[in-house]
């Protein structure tokens, strides 16, 4: 006779696709994710599932310079990592952090680490030409328009379908 102690031969190859089904239907519903979530004027444009560094950057309206601010999610929090800029002004620091450096025309200053909670408000100008740069893509945004860059816990599905409806 074809059978095991638990029954049917067939029975366990089964018991198995089920079983994996339920782990994915569970990890689908159940277990939470932090993601990036990007809204402007409160409605969401973006999610990345997998981003873990991203950064801001625009041209200063006086000095009409580049400045660029990199940061990193850290579980539900944003850290302001880095910045950089081309020249100083009034009002910049004369160093930020651990360390400050000139490199290919550029000031840096590393190891701000500072924590800014789970979100970042950007408010763009008329000639700032903000961009937002996540996973090496970098989009221009819109002028004269808030955006709120945030840490949200979502579970799997819920954040597919909020990516797919951007």
């Amino acid at each position: 006779m074809n059978r095991t102690k638990w029954g049917h031969r067939q029975g366990a190859p089964i018991f198995l696709k089920w079983f994996f089904l339920f782990a994915i239907v569970l990890a689908l519903f159940a277990i939470p994710m932090n993601v990036l979530v990007v809204e402007e004027e409160k409605e969401v444009i973006d999610v990345f599932l997998r981003a873990d560094t991203f950064s801001v950057r625009w041209e200063h309206s006086v000095e009409k310079e580049e400045w660029e601010e990199f940061f990193q999610r850290e579980g539900s929090e944003l850290i302001l990592t880095h910045t950089r800029f081309k020249t100083f002004g009034a009002g910049v620091p004369s160093h930020a952090g651990k360390e400050t450096f000139i490199k290919e025309g550029w000031v840096y200053m590393t190891g701000i680490d500072q924590s800014i909670d789970d979100s970042l408000f950007v408010r763009t100008g008329d000639v700032t030409k903000h961009r937002l740069t996540v996973a090496g893509q970098s989009e221009k945004l819109k002028a004269n328009s808030s955006y709120h860059i945030t840490v949200k816990k979502l579970n799997l599905f819920r954040a597919l379908l909020v990516k797919l409806t951007c």
